[in-house]
Order: structure tokens, then sequence, then C-alpha cells
């Protein structure tokens, strides 16, 4: 069994090595795919991801609340042994004057332990590299009572074995609170666009709209909504989540339904938080198709 988790992680290496190389995308940037994992978020729709606040997926939730002057957010994902990918994401905010809020974050991400192969499986010398690193300066201003609009300009750099590249992004994102008078958001965001890229770049553009079914105020009440994702390779599908809040503690759960390199996947999604005092503590836990193991992503966030 150990064996065979080192092929499928050698075999996916392979093939990310070769597609980064042949000569159709000679400028596409290595380690892409490993973003498609829902990185930044507790198992919300990407465009409405605002428990963490880091911006990642969508720059909008970055914004402060009133009051607030910082925020700090560390956040770890991993997919377990069989496909070996970790993530980390790191980011902080700060109010300015003016309802404008700016942020900094960085995001690393990568397979571990790819045995390195001739011939035979047994792996020598050292191993195989194949990781992605991402810095976004990110800013965003509550434009009107409802309205938050966000930006983020990106570096990504990757490394595929001795292939490495990098490129810069620009997205743009938004969150509308109080839509037709009703407790009803909706947000709408890129994710990773590379202005000029030429479809070296995978892009993905997100809207999500989600509205409350039940409840008094924002500690205790019930939200239903869906998500849709237009993305090449593994990002793409739709979200259809149910979350609650009572006091300190929030709960989530959701079913995904992507189009991954031409097949159909269906996974739940878990995600479980508190808050306490300037504190949000949360865990989420996605289901894997063709039996891999969970991907699980525990979120630590602070305001002050």
């Amino acid at each position: 069994m150990g064996m065979l988790k080192c092929m499928r992680r050698l075999n996916f290496a392979v093939a990310a090595v070769l597609s980064v190389a042949s000569p159709s995308d000679a400028q596409r940037v290595p380690g892409r795919d490993l973003l498609h994992y829902p990185l930044g978020t507790l198992a919300e729709a990407p465009a409405l991801a605002l428990d963490s606040g880091d911006g990642f997926q969508n720059p909008a939730a970055i914004q402060l609340p009133s009051g607030a002057r910082f925020r700090g957010t560390a956040i770890g994902l991993n997919t377990g042994s069989d496909r070996g990918v970790s993530a980390q994401l790191a980011s902080v905010a700060v109010a300015l004057p003016g309802q404008f809020t700016v942020g900094l974050s960085t995001a690393h991400a990568s397979i571990n332990a790819i045995g390195r192969t001739v011939g035979d499986p047994q792996p020598i010398g050292p191993d195989v590299a194949y990781n992605t690193f991402v810095v976004s300066l990110t800013g965003s201003r509550r434009t009107r009572r409802h309205l938050t609009s966000g930006v983020a300009v990106r570096y990504r750099s990757g490394q595929a074995d001795e292939v490495r590249g990098s490129t810069f992004g620009l997205d743009g994102g938004i969150v509308a609170e109080r839509l037709f008078g009703y407790d009803v958001r909706l947000g709408v965001t890129s994710y990773l666009w590379s202005p000029g890229s030429e479809g070296s770049e995978d892009a993905a553009f997100s809207a999500a709209l989600d509205a409350k079914v039940i409840g008094g105020d924002s500690t205790q009440q019930a939200r239903a909504g869906y998500g849709y994702t237009v993305a090449d390779g593994a990002a793409g599908g739709h979200y259809v989540f149910i979350s609650g809040r009572l006091s300190r503690w929030i709960a989530r759960v959701g079913v995904a339904r992507a189009d991954a390199f031409g097949h159909h996947e269906t996974t739940v999604r878990l995600g479980l938080g508190v808050r306490y005092a300037r504190y949000t503590v949360g865990l989420s836990r996605e289901e894997s198709a063709g039996g891999f193991d969970p991907t699980y992503q525990v979120v630590l966030s602070g305001i002050f």
C-alpha cells in the first residue's frame, strides 16, 4: 500500500512536469493545480469565504468590521498521505481611514516525498520538488453601506523538479449584503487570474448567494446558499450548502459537484468553528472522490 501511494504521487508529478515542459504550454507556471483545494475556506463557497477574513479566495472578504484595527489569520490544509498535498496560508489585515482595509498574505502548497525513480519503483537521489508560492497584496473598501469591493495583486512562483516559473495576477471581488432589503448576501470574485497570460494560467470565476432561513440576529440563525465556479481542471462546479450559528458556535455542511478532468465528482464538506472573544477557530473536512483520504483544514483568526 505504501508503494502504491508513492507511485500515485510520482505519476502525478511526472504528468505535471511533462505538461509544464510541453511546447504548447511553455509559459505555464508549475503548481497551479495545488491551489484547486479550497484553501482559506471553512466549508464555505469561495466567493463567500468570510469566516477567516484572509481575502485569498475573494479580496473583498478581507474587509475589517467597524471598530476593528487589525486581523491576523493562519491556516493549514492537508490531504493525507495518499496524495501528500499540504498547504499553508498566513495573512494580516489593517484598517485605514475611509473604510479601507489593506492586507498582505502568503500561501504555500506542495506535494511531499515524491521519490525519484529510473526504470524501477525504487527511489534514487533527492525527492522531486513540486510546489507553488503566492504573495498577495490586497485592498478593500466598503463603498456603500452594504457593498464591499476588493482587489488583490498577486505574485506566484512554482517549481516542478528543475522547471521553475513565475507570474503576476490581478483579482477582484465584491460582497453585497442586505440585497433587496432582505438578509441575503452575494459574493462574486475571480481567483488567480493573470492578465495577458493567453491561457497559460487557469483562472477561476466564482459567484455565491446565501440567505437567512430562520433566526434573529447574526449570532442565532440558519442560512442556505448556492455557489458556482467556472474554471479549468478540478476547481469548477456547483456547491449547495447550509450553515448555522448559535452564540459562539458555527456549523456548516455542503455538497460539491465538480467536473474534474472530464469526470463528475460529488463530495461532502463539513465545517465547525467557534468564536470566542476576539478569536475564531475552525476545522473543515472534505470527502475525496476515488477513495483518497479526506482533506482537512484548520483555521485560526484573531481581530484586535
